[in-house]
């Protein structure tokens, strides 16, 4: 059996090494590719999560071990992104935390041929980090103009935890037809469904535990024997396992 330790080291790589592999733009509407001039460009800093666009879960646009941006491809017109500030930070070589905030919405509403960014107050220290997650606003701004637009409270909560979920919010699944963006004239309103998805996550962390020991004393004991290194992959695994 191979040890959890070697596993997670394995799990790590990998996803690095599929990061790497994978085209920072993604195309999020439907039909064949268009010209960077027929389409709306919205980039992502790699420490903010895309919960939702329109109020759709959309696969592909993590940006996790991401470095830089990822840029999203729309049709023109006007999106709500829900997104929240997430980032590990080392406190010292063996200890790690990572900070997350609620929830806001940006709103873009750009034209073809635009490219919007995404963005906050960069912290530079954990200590504004902290401040920021408790915190957290930012803005949508047009590349091309310097035209901002400031983000709006989401109504949404953040469940801190291992099995971090978000609460407040009725969440639709993306199409085979990619995301579209609102009508000109109406604003369709966020709901108050909680999010779905975490009933198996929650029934696999409530596994019995194994015959020699429990999974807990397992991780202690590979927590105790493992680098600084193979620490913080581990907490950026486990910190983006939702």
């Amino acid at each position: 059996m191979v040890p959890l330790r070697a596993a997670i080291l394995l799990l790590a790589s990998s996803l690095l090494l599929a990061a790497c592999a994978t085209n920072s733009a993604v195309q999020l509407y439907p039909g064949a590719q268009r010209p960077a001039n027929e389409v709306l460009t919205v980039r992502v800093p790699g420490q903010l999560v895309v919960y939702t666009i329109n109020g759709k879960k959309v696969d592909g646009i993590s940006t996790f071990f991401s470095s830089g941006y990822k840029d999203l491809k729309l049709a023109p017109g006007r999106y709500d992104i829900i997104a929240y500030y997430k980032e590990l930070w080392d406190l010292s070589p063996d200890e790690h935390t990572t900070l997350s905030s609620d929830p806001v919405t940006f709103v873009v509403d750009g034209k073809a041929g635009e490219t919007w960014q995404l963005d906050y107050a960069h912290p530079k220290d954990v200590y504004q980090a902290r401040s920021l997650a408790a915190h957290f606003s930012g803005w949508t701004e047009n590349l091309g103009t310097g035209a901002k637009t400031p983000t709006q409270d989401s109504g949404l909560v953040l469940q801190r935890g291992i099995l971090a979920t978000l609460t407040g919010t009725r969440v639709e699944n993306a199409s085979d037809d990619g995301v579209t963006p609102k009508p000109e004239t109406t604003v369709a309103p966020q709901g108050a469904a909680p999010a779905a998805g975490t009933d198996s996550a929650a029934k696999s962390a409530a596994a019995p535990a194994a015959a020699t020991g429990s999974y807990l004393d397992t991780l202690k004991a590979q927590w105790s024997q493992a680098t600084p290194a193979e620490r913080r992959a581990f907490l950026q695994w486990i910190s983006h396992a939702q």
